[in-house]
C-alpha cells in the first residue's frame, strides 16, 4: 500500500534505476568548424547543432579576431516563420533569436539573439499573427507550464498582457482572429473573450467583464465570415453578428450569448473536440476527439436540431488517428486533412478527403507536413519530401510544386505567392505559369568561407557544388556558378597577427570550442565564445517510459512527438493491451522503439490473493513474451516492471532470476491517479501541467519518468501524454539529455 504518497515524492523526488556503474561516452551535441582567418583579422566559422528535440544545422558566423567582438549571424534556419505587415516583413525564428526580412529593401535584421551558443534547444513557441500581420499573440512563459498571454504590436513591438495564467502549448495559441483583424477572441478562466487590439494599445477598451461571450475554450467559437461568429455552447449552436460584439457583451444577462440558431445532437466538449462553419454560414463540420466526423446544415433560426448530412468513425486508414483538420473551400466544399501513423511500419501519412452526403477518399500522401490555407481559400499548400505543393481545394488539383530541397516551414503571403523555408535556402515562390522562385537568404551551410579579402561565400548544406556569395550590409545571398570558386581547401588559420584554432573544451556541453591566439606582442588565448570553455557538470540524463496497461487513448500522439522531437523511449506493454490492441502492438514494434514487459495481467501484483513466488513470475513473463511475439514477432527487451510500478523485493528477485531487469520509477505513476481515487482520499493527483511542474522541479539525473496512455476507468481533468510535447521541451530547456532507459 502507498502511503502518505504526496509527501512522499515531494521529499524522494524522482527514483532511478541504474542498470551499471559502467563509465559511458558522453556525447556533445555542439561543435565548432571550418575556421577561416582573413587579412582583416575578420573570422568566419560555422557552429554545428545536433540535438534531440530540435533540428540540426549548421549556422556560419562573423566575428573581430582582434576584438573578439561583432559577432555577426549569417544564416538564419527558419525553425518558424510568420508573415507581417500585409507581407511586407516576413519573421524568421530560431534557436539564436528572430530575425526580420523586409521585402521593400531586400534586406534581413535580427531583432532579437541570444549572445551566446545555445547548447541545448527546444521547439520554437507558436504564434498567432492577425490576417493582415499587424498583430502578435504569444503565451510569455512565467513557469515551466504556463505564462502571460501577451497581445503585441508587430511594428512598435508594445505589449499588453490578455491573460496572466495562460497554459502553455507548443503547437497553439488560444486566440481567435477575426478575418478582418479587427478583434481576436481569447480564453481566460474557463470562458471566451473579445478584444479590439487598437483599443488595447489606445488604453480606450472597455472593461474585461463587458467583453464575454460565453464560457467555454478557443475550441467552442469559429468565424464563418469577418461579419458572423459561430460559438457553441454544450449543445446549443449561436450566431453573433460581429457588430453586436460589443452590445452582446454589455448586455449579455439579458440577451444572452447570440441567436441560437440550431441544437447538436451532442455536447461539445472543447478539450477534445472541434469545429469549424463554411464562409455562407450554412454548413457545420463537428471532430470529436479525432475519430468521429459529423457534417451538417444549418436551416435557419431556432432550437431545432441541426439537418445531419454525414456522421461516421473515421476507419479504414491502415493506422491510429492522430488528428483531423476540416478545411473549407471558397465555393463551400469540404476537406478533412487526416493524419495517421501505419500500422505496418508506424510511419506518418495524411489521407485527403471530400466530405459531403458521403467520405470520399482523394489522396494518400506519405511524410506530408500540416497543410496552410490561402486567405481566399482557394488554395491548399503542404510539404512533402524535398517539395512543396498547391493544389486547388474546390476539385483537388494540383496547381503548382516548389522542388529541390527538404522544407522546414512555409508561410503564405497573400493568395499567390509563398515564403518556402528549406533546409538549405529560404526561398519567394510566386504561384502560377511563371513558376518563379528565387533565394533569400540562407538557412545554414556547409561551410562559410573568404572568397577573397572582403567577399564571404558560402557552400551549400546540402548540394557540395552550389556556392552563394553574401551581401555583407543586406544580410542576404544569392546563387553564383561554381566556376566562379576557384579553390576550396581548408580555411586560413593565422594572418601573422592571429592564429585560430578549434581544440578540446572541459565543457562536456560542447565538442569542441574555438580560440584565438595573438602572435604578436604580448602572447594570450582566449575562446570566442567564453562560455564554450568553462567546465561544466556533467550532464544530466534522464529516461522517458512509456506504460500501455490496458487502453490505446493517446498512442498515436505519443508515437508521433517521440518521431517528431527524435527522442529515445521505451514502451512498456501489459498483456491485457496486447490482447485488446495486437495492431497498435505491431505498430510499436514497427516503429522502432524498445518494448520491454509490464507482465501478462494489469492486476495488482502486492494485494492479496496472489501467491507471486519465483514460478508465477516466471509464468507471467513467458506468457508475455509469447504474446508479444504473436503479435509483432518480434522478441521483448530483458526490462520489465509491474503493473502501477507496485513491486516489492520478492517480485523483484524472482524477475531478476528470469534474466529481466526491474525499471523502477519511484514506485508512483502520478498520470494513473484518477478523480474518482482522489475523491476518496488518494493523495498525489495533479494536473498534466502540474505534473510536468513537479518534475521540472524534482527530477536528476538518472531518473525515469513515466507516461501513460489513457485510462481504462475512471477519469482525468487531462492527462499527461496530451502535453508530452511540453513534457519533453521542458525536460530539455532544463538542459536534460533524453536517453534510453538502458543507458542509466
Amino acid at each position: 500500500m502507498i502511503r502518505h504518497l504526496f509527501n512522499s515524492i515531494k521529499k524522494k523526488g524522482l527514483t532511478a534505476v541504474v542498470f551499471c556503474a559502467a563509465a559511458f561516452c558522453v556525447y556533445a551535441e555542439v561543435s565548432f568548424e571550418s575556421p577561416d582567418l582573413n587579412e582583416n583579422n575578420q573570422l568566419v566559422f560555422n557552429v554545428a547543432h545536433s540535438i534531440s528535440g530540435s533540428p540540426s544545422y549548421s549556422t556560419g558566423f562573423m566575428a573581430d579576431a582582434s576584438t573578439l567582438s561583432g559577432i555577426k549571424i549569417l544564416t538564419c534556419y527558419p525553425e518558424k516563420m510568420e508573415v507581417l505587415s500585409k507581407g511586407a516583413v516576413l519573421q524568421i525564428r530560431n534557436r539564436y533569436g528572430s530575425a526580420r526580412y523586409s521585402t521593400a529593401d531586400n534586406t534581413i535584421s535580427w531583432i532579437k539573439r541570444t549572445d551566446s551558443i545555445p547548447s541545448f534547444s527546444s521547439k520554437q513557441e507558436a504564434q498567432s499573427v492577425s490576417p493582415d500581420g499587424k498583430w502578435i499573440c504569444y503565451i510569455k512563459k512565467t513557469q515551466v507550464s504556463s505564462g502571460e498571454l501577451i497581445l503585441k504590436n508587430a511594428s512598435t513591438m508594445q505589449e499588453t498582457v490578455l491573460n496572466k495564467h495562460a497554459e502553455f502549448d507548443f503547437e497553439k495559441v488560444p486566440v481567435l482572429w477575426n478575418p478582418e483583424s479587427t478583434s481576436l477572441l481569447y480564453e481566460k478562466g474557463g470562458s471566451i473573450y473579445f478584444c479590439d487590439p487598437k483599443a488595447a494599445f489606445q488604453k480606450v477598451q472597455m472593461s474585461e467583464e463587458f467583453r464575454k461571450i460565453g464560457k467555454g475554450s478557443i475550441a467552442g467559437v469559429c468565424w464563418a465570415n469577418s461579419k458572423n461568429l459561430i460559438y457553441l455552447d454544450r449543445d446549443l449552436v449561436y450566431r453573433i453578428s460581429s457588430n453586436e460584439l460589443y452590445t452582446r457583451g454589455l448586455y449579455s444577462k439579458m440577451v444572452g450569448s447570440g441567436t441560437v440558431i440550431g441544437r447538436l445532437p451532442v455536447k461539445f466538449d472543447g478539450r477534445y473536440d472541434k469545429f469549424s462553419v463554411n464562409g455562407r454560414g450554412d454548413s457545420l463540420v463537428l471532430i470529436q476527439s479525432d475519430k468521429v466526423v459529423s457534417l451538417f446544415k444549418i436551416a435557419g433560426d431556432g432550437f431545432e436540431y441541426l439537418q445531419s448530412v454525414y456522421s461516421k468513425p473515421v476507419t479504414d486508414i491502415g493506422g491510429t488517428i492522430i488528428d483531423i483538420d476540416a478545411f473549407w473551400s471558397a465555393d463551400s466544399k469540404c476537406l478533412l486533412w487526416v493524419n495517421s501513423l501505419g500500422y505496418e511500419d508506424g510511419s506518418k501519412k495524411a489521407s485527403v478527403y471530400s466530405l459531403g452526403a458521403d467520405l470520399k477518399l482523394l489522396a494518400i500522401i506519405a511524410g506530408a507536413s500540416k497543410p496552410l490555407i490561402s486567405e481566399d481559400s482557394k488554395k491548399l499548400c503542404y510539404a512533402q519530401g524535398d517539395s512543396l505543393f498547391v493544389y486547388d481545394t474546390s476539385n483537388w488539383q494540383m496547381i503548382d510544386r516548389l522542388d529541390g530541397e527538404k522544407i522546414v516551414s512555409f508561410a503564405w503571403s497573400g493568395n499567390s505567392k509563398i515564403y518556402a523555408g528549406g533546409v538549405s535556402t529560404v526561398r519567394e515562390w510566386i504561384i502560377g505559369p511563371s513558376h518563379l522562385s528565387r533565394v533569400l537568404f540562407l538557412s545554414s551551410c556547409a561551410r562559410v568561407f573568404w572568397k577573397s579579402s572582403s567577399a564571404v561565400c558560402a557552400q551549400d548544406s546540402h548540394n557540395p557544388k552550389i556556392f552563394y556569395d553574401m551581401d555583407l550590409i543586406a544580410g542576404t545571398w544569392k546563387p553564383v556558378e561554381s566556376s566562379d570558386i576557384l579553390t576550396v581547401g581548408e580555411g586560413r588559420l593565422q594572418n601573422g597577427r592571429y592564429r585560430v584554432f578549434i581544440s578540446t573544451t572541459p565543457n562536456q556541453k560542447f565538442a569542441n570550442s574555438l580560440y584565438i591566439r595573438t602572435l604578436s606582442g604580448k602572447a594570450v588565448t582566449n575562446p570566442l565564445f567564453p562560455d564554450t570553455a568553462l567546465k561544466s557538470d556533467s550532464l544530466k540524463k534522464v529516461a522517458l517510459v512509456i506504460d500501455l496497461l490496458d487502453d490505446a487513448s493517446g498512442l498515436s500522439r505519443v508515437l508521433a512527438t517521440l518521431k517528431e522531437y527524435n527522442v529515445p523511449a521505451t514502451f512498456f506493454v501489459n498483456g491485457e493491451f496486447i490482447r485488446r490492441y495486437p495492431k497498435e502492438t505491431k505498430q510499436i514494434a514497427k516503429s522502432g522503439f524498445n518494448a520491454g514487459s509490464m507482465f501478462f495481467t494489469n492486476a495488482d501484483l502486492t494485494t492479496r490473493g496472489f501467491v507471486v513466488d519465483e514460478d508465477f513470475i516466471r509464468r507471467g513473463l513467458a506468457r508475455n513474451e509469447d504474446e508479444f511475439y504473436a503479435a509483432t514477432g518480434k522478441e521483448l527487451s530483458l526490462l520489465w516492471h509491474a503493473p502501477f510500478y507496485k513491486s516489492n523485493d520478492s517480485i523483484k528477485k524472482s524477475g531478476k532470476a528470469c534474466g529481466y531487469r526491474y525499471v523502477e520509477a519511484g514506485r508512483f505513476s502520478l498520470d494513473t491517479i484518477t478523480l474518482e481515487e482522489a475523491a476518496l482520499g488518494r493523495p498525489g493527483y495533479l494536473s498534466a501541467s502540474q505534473m510536468i511542474s513537479f518534475y521540472a522541479e524534482n527530477a536528476t539525473s538518472l531518473s525515469v519518468i513515466p507516461v501513460s496512455t489513457g485510462i481504462s476507468s475512471g477519469s482525468r481533468t487531462d492527462y499527461l501524454y496530451e502535453k508530452l510535447d511540453l513534457l519533453i521541451g521542458t525536460l530539455i530547456n532544463e538542459e536534460y539529455e533524453i536517453v534510453d532507459v538502458t543507458e542509466l
